[in-house]
Formats: C-alpha cells, structure tokens, sequence
C-alpha cells in the first residue's frame, strides 16, 4: 500500500477514535477541512510539517500516522 494512503486511513481512524470530525481536526491543526479530506482519501500528499501539526492535533506521534497499522 502506498505511504500516501496509509497516512490517510491513519489520519482517518485516529480523527475517528478520538471522536473528532475532520472540521474539529482542522481546527486543532489550523489546517482546512477540504485539504483534511483530500489527505485521508489520497487525493493530496502531506508535507511533513502537515503530518507534524496533525499528529500534534491528534495526541499522538507524527511516526505513528505512517506505521502500516495504527
């Protein structure tokens, strides 16, 4: 599987577990919701200061967003 749609399912079952809608995670990560979207179904690779702020947002460790299962 490619890294860019692991990120994405990644990014999508944390958002997910912590309850958080991808509007709320936008927020926390000071990142538009559409971009949000796009990152989860593959459609735009993140940069990895994206991945840091998102990570950050989640409670989590940017490294754990790309481990093949989160």
């Amino acid at each position: 599987m490619k890294l860019r749609v692991q990120l994405g399912l990644n990014i999508q079952e944390a958002r997910r577990s912590k309850g958080f809608s991808q509007e709320t995670l936008a927020h926390r990560a000071d990142i538009d919701r559409g971009y949000i979207g796009k990152i989860e179904n593959a459609k735009h690779a993140a940069s990895i200061d994206m991945v840091e702020a998102i990570a950050e947002a989640l409670g989590i460790e940017a490294r754990d967003l790309l481990n093949p299962r989160f």
